[in-house]
């Protein structure tokens, strides 16, 4: 079969399709923020990935509850809703994409932050380093028992601290207000071995942030902390020697003016860009947040809602962007208790009916 490429627009529920001579020209057309493609291969497969666009719940609805004047943190799941919501599992390893974000608030004026896990090279290598130590650990266990590790086990952690604690997680609602029912989503633990017949400690797991405890009693684990014990720290390229400018063979020349003009350039590549334009000291999300750390989470899309008495609308959306492990900190800002609705798309596609592609290293 010849392959084809199908565009699905949302917004009409509209599915055409292009040959392979047509894909190139067409697809440097500006679309629709509401067109999304899947490249099909032809054969059988297509009409499962058909029937998962077809029968996936992509929108998730739920309200979030702001407490207080000023700022409040609330904390979104993307891979456990989803699993709620169509029953079938979505592993949380995986980059989400979200298709768009619609906040309504009639109670009064808010502004709000959607913020995700920075969606960087570190944040994979730090995941993939952390999965693959978790696996190793459960992959042992299951061996001395004789057993497969279960269908439903998954590498489950947190956005950062706060969210292991936080009240306000995202929970699904109906248009009345019904609230949804869940099994099982227990976050994923390390067993960090102790000193002698000491019982391991276990330690929670989190992306940003810093490490809790003192090794090796630690309680929790950050993964891009881990990633910047770990990694290697860049070197000066070129690394030249102190003094280098001044050495007699770099000087040498027929010409007197050649001879000034090397050294000076010599001198230049002594001191400029001989280093990173990064800190290579640090990996940014680790660590205690503070100047230099920027280890909160990371601001996606921004808004603001005039509420309340306003002759704005109450209603305030924003576009799509992606998600590093489907985890969301959604951080209001409000004069008041107040109760702001929230419904999120995802973007369709070949990962159960939406677009998501793994972690580096994920998958079994």
């Amino acid at each position: 079969m010849v392959p084809f490429l199908v565009y699905v627009d949302i917004s009409v529920g509209r599915v055409f399709a292009l040959g392979l001579s047509t894909i190139v020209n067409f697809s440097r057309k500006i679309l629709s923020p509401t067109y999304y493609p899947v490249l099909l291969a032809g054969t059988a497969r297509d009409k499962n990935i058909m029937a998962l666009l077809r029968d996936t719940q992509r929108f998730l609805h739920f309200n979030l509850s702001h407490t207080g004047d000023g700022e409040d943190n609330h904390y979104v799941d993307l891979a456990f809703l989803l699993s709620a919501a169509n029953r079938r599992t979505y592993r949380q390893g995986m980059v989400y994409h979200i298709a768009n974000i619609v906040f309504d608030d009639a109670d009064g004026d808010a502004d709000i932050d959607v913020c995700t896990i920075p969606n960087t090279w570190n944040t994979q290598a730090a995941w993939e380093l952390g999965f693959t130590k978790w696996h190793q650990q459960q992959a042992a266990a299951a061996r001395s028992l004789g057993i497969d590790l279960g269908t439903w086990s998954d590498f489950k952690i947190n956005l950062n601290a706060d969210m292991e604690t936080d009240v306000d997680q995202a929970a699904l609602i109906d248009v009345n207000g019904n609230t949804f029912s869940y099994g099982d989503w227990d976050k994923s633990v390390f067993e960090i071995p102790q000193d002698g017949a000491t019982d391991p400690t276990e330690a929670d797991i989190i992306m940003m942030g810093n490490r809790a405890g003192t090794y090796p009693n630690i309680t929790q684990v950050s993964l891009l902390n881990e990633l910047e014990k770990a990694m290697e720290v860049p070197m000066e390229d070129p690394a030249l020697p102190s003094g280098a400018s001044t050495c007699i063979y770099s000087v040498l020349s027929p010409e007197q003016s050649d001879a000034e003009v090397l050294a000076e350039v010599v001198q230049n590549i002594e001191d400029h860009n001989d280093l990173p334009p990064y800190d290579r000291y640090k990996v940014m999300g680790a660590g205690t947040a503070g100047s230099g750390r920027p280890s909160s989470p990371w601001v996606a899309r921004t808004c603001m809602i005039k509420g309340g008495g306003s002759t704005s609308s109450p209603v305030a959306a924003v576009g799509g962007f992606a998600a590093p492990c489907g985890l969301l900190m959604i951080e209001t800002n409000a004069g008041a208790d107040n109760s702001i609705g929230v419904t999120i798309e995802l973007v369709p596609g070949e990962y159960k009916g939406v677009h998501a592609y793994p972690m580096r290293g994920g998958g079994f």
